[in-house]
C-alpha cells in the first residue's frame, strides 16, 4: 500500500478501536498486529504522521492519539452551518426525484422555510424562502416535532387546534402521528396547507451546534394510494443518513428500525 493508504488504515484504527478522549490511545503494536506493516515501515509512517500534526505521542504512555490538525480540521467541519451542509444533498436529491426540496427549522408552533430547491414537477404551490407555517399541519414541522417527547409536544401544542381538515384534528391524534414517524424515520401529509401538494420530511441534527433541521421534498398529490412513490421515501431516507453518519446523528446512528 502508499504512504497514504497506510496512513488512512492507521487512522482508520482509532475508530475500529473506538478510541474516545478518555481512552489511552494506539501503540505501536497496535498498528503492526492490526496492519501486519514490518516495524521499520510502522515507525516511519508513525514519525511522518507525528510530524505532520496527524497523529500526536504522549511522552509518558508514548500512545498515539489524533494529532491538533485533524482535530481542528473536524472541529471547523462540525462548526459548520448545518443548512450549508445540508444544501447540496438536497439539491442533488431535488434533482434526483424532480421533486421540490426544502429545508426548514421549527420556531415555536411554526415551522419556517430556510432553503427551497426547485424541482422540474409542476407544483399548484411552491412555498418560497422565509414562509411559515403551523408546524403541526406539515411532514417536516412533525418531523422535527418527532425527537421531541410526548410531554414536549403537549406543554408546547395543549391547546393544538388545526386550520386544516386534512391535518391531524386533536393532540391524541398529532402524538400518533408522531410516534409513527419515530418508528419509522420519516413523515407523510397530503393536502394539509396546501391543497394539492404533497411531501415527505425527515429530520437532522448537528448536536455540536444544537442544530435540528426538517427536510423535506413536495411532489403533486397522487389520486390514488399509496399517495407517495417509495423511491422518493427511499431516496430521502439514504440523503438523511448520509448526513447522520456525518454528524454522528444518535437519533438515527442507534435506531435499528430507521
Amino acid at each position: 500500500m502508499s504512504t497514504l493508504e497506510n496512513a488512512s488504515a492507521v487512522l482508520k484504527l482509532f475508530a475500529k478501536q473506538n478510541v474516545m478522549h478518555a481512552h489511552p490511545g494506539i501503540s505501536f503494536s497496535d498498528v503492526i498486529n492490526q496492519l501486519g506493516l514490518p516495524k521499520s515501515t510502522t515507525s516511519r509512517l508513525l514519525m511522518t504522521m507525528e510530524s505532520e500534526g496527524l497523529l500526536e505521542r504522549d511522552p509518558d504512555t508514548r500512545l498515539y492519539h489524533i494529532g491538533r490538525l485533524l482535530l481542528s480540521i473536524s472541529s471547523q467541519y462540525l462548526s459548520t452551518p448545518l443548512v450549508d451542509m445540508a444544501a447540496s444533498m438536497m439539491i442533488k436529491l431535488s434533482q434526483i426525484t424532480r421533486c421540490t426540496g426544502y429545508i426548514s427549522a421549527l420556531d415555536g408552533q411554526e415551522i419556517m422555510v430556510l432553503r427551497m430547491f426547485q424541482g422540474q414537477q409542476f407544483l399548484p404551490v411552491v412555498t418560497p424562502v422565509g414562509t411559515r407555517s403551523p408546524a403541526a399541519e406539515t411532514s417536516v414541522g412533525r418531523a422535527i416535532l418527532a425527537r421531541q417527547s410526548d410531554d414536549e409536544v403537549r406543554e408546547h401544542f395543549g391547546s393544538y387546534k388545526p386550520r386544516s381538515a386534512n391535518a391531524p384534528q386533536n393532540l391524541a391524534a398529532l402524538l400518533d402521528k408522531l410516534a409513527t414517524a419515530r418508528q419509522v424515520g420519516w413523515t407523510f401529509a397530503r393536502n394539509e396547507t396546501l391543497q394539492g401538494v404533497s411531501s415527505i420530511a425527515t429530520n437532522i441534527s448537528n448536536k455540536h451546534r444544537s442544530e435540528t433541521i426538517g427536510l423535506c421534498l413536495s411532489f403533486p398529490s397522487p389520486d390514488e394510494p399509496p399517495f407517495y412513490p417509495s423511491e422518493y421515501v427511499e431516496a430521502l431516507i439514504s440523503t438523511t443518513r448520509l448526513l447522520a453518519e456525518k454528524l454522528n446523528d444518535d437519533y438515527w446512528l442507534k435506531n435499528n428500525n430507521l
